[in-house]
């Protein structure tokens, strides 16, 4: 049998010539997408020649032979080829080789000499496909970690405003697999109140675990400081997906998702972000939970937070009056929120109507105003929005200072 074998060297040209055609096209990934057909032609030879050299000497291989496997798993890794099309182009190398020495054994071969035979090849085989395998599971780890730094360089360069090269936006979109032509929009991912950075970082997976089945495309993940940044492809229906990842079991009180406007294109997606997390920030204050807060829907909000002087000021001027009773700001809040109805007003707060219509004459007094309508002024309601956002006691901090 060893003398078979080694017969076999001669022909094997020949023996790669018919397993390229037994596995060109018909393995996913041999094909003309992932390769040419000459680069699988060039190495299949070489391999053929290492196993039956070692048959025929009765060795293992050496470790050039193996490097040169490990060498064609990490090629078949960069091309995209799945690792069972690797595993499945080894035995199929394997069947045709055994085929081939039975067949020059001819049918006055020994039974146990045989059996040897595909013992060893069968051995030499696992050795080629473990070298393989291994080189093409590194390379495939190494590609992908690549990948994700890719992706989150490419969010935080977007989030942090930066002028960028719309060619090499698209250069890196492409090698994350992420189609830069179509509209994308930014989610922001926050807690209310954050126990431990390993909280957040476990609702941000879960949040990623849900939405990645229902969307198109790769999500980009980076982030904005210590704040989680989603791009994604907009698409019908993206909407629910959040809202539906944001109230999954599991995912902890308190976390809320900001959600930016979309924008035309991949390059243009850091306004989007911008927006995202201007909403997280508004919903955080707003004591949001589990809720998706869409940037046009808080842009009061919003601009108050952004401009926290001006918005201290004016809590300042309209609410300082109602200061000294609290239950007036109490009423004034309620009152609106209830369409100026009385009646409303007097069972949310469990007080008695006549109670609430005495509070409201104090307050048109305290605020100079001539009737409840006018409670509805941008101002009022402005002042109220800022209160609660915070604006206000920041300002009464910076006052408390007094002069530096």
């Amino acid at each position: 049998m060893t003398q078979k074998a080694r017969g076999l060297l001669a022909q094997v040209e020949e023996i790669a010539a018919t397993l390229v055609g037994t596995v060109w096209e018909r393995l996913p990934g041999y094909d003309q997408a992932r390769m040419e057909v000459e680069d699988l032609t060039e190495v299949v030879a070489p391999n053929l020649t290492a196993v039956l050299s070692a048959v025929a000497e009765r060795r293992a291989l050496t470790e050039a032979e193996l490097l040169s496997a490990a060498a064609l798993g990490q090629r078949r890794a960069i091309q995209g080829v799945p690792i069972e099309s690797l595993v499945a182009s080894w035995h199929t190398a394997e069947r045709a080789l055994l085929e081939r020495l039975a067949a020059a054994a001819g049918p006055s071969a020994r039974g146990h000499d045989l059996a040897g035979l595909v013992q060893r090849l069968a051995a030499l085989t696992d050795s080629m496909i473990d070298a393989s395998t291994d080189a093409y599971r590194q390379t495939r780890s190494e590609a992908a970690a690549h990948l994700d730094q890719i992706a989150t360089d490419l969010v935080s360069r977007l989030a942090g405003g930066e002028p960028l090269d719309p060619a090499d936006v698209e250069e890196r979109a492409r090698l994350v697999g992420v189609p830069a032509q179509v509209p994308h929009r930014a989610a922001a991912i926050g807690m209310v109140e954050v126990t431990s950075p390993l909280a957040l970082a476990r609702a941000q997976k879960a949040v990623l675990d849900s939405l990645r089945p229902r969307l198109r495309s790769r999500v980009l993940v980076g982030s904005k400081g210590a704040t989680t940044l989603l791009l994604l492809a907009d698409a019908p229906g993206l909407d629910e997906a959040l809202t539906r990842a944001a109230r999954r079991p599991g995912i902890p009180p308190g976390l809320v998702l900001g959600l930016g406007e979309p924008r035309p294109r991949l390059g243009e997606a850091g306004g989007s972000c911008r927006e995202a997390l201007a909403a997280l920030e508004a919903g955080l204050r707003m004591g949001a939970d589990r809720v998706v807060i869409h940037f046009e829907r808080v842009i009061p909000e919003v601009l108050l937070i952004g401009n926290p002087l001006d918005a201290g000021r004016l809590v300042d001027t309209v609410l300082t009056p109602l200061r000294p009773s609290p239950v007036l700001i109490e009423t004034l809040r309620t009152y609106l929120a209830c369409g100026l109805s009385v009646r409303l007003t007097a069972q949310h707060l469990s007080i008695h109507e006549n109670t609430v219509s005495y509070r409201l004459r104090r307050i048109l007094r305290l605020l100079d105003l001539d009737a409840p309508s006018r409670l509805l002024r941008p101002d009022v309601l402005l002042a109220l929005r800022a209160d609660e956002l915070g604006q206000g006691r920041q300002e009464a901090r910076l006052n408390d200072r007094g002069p530096e």
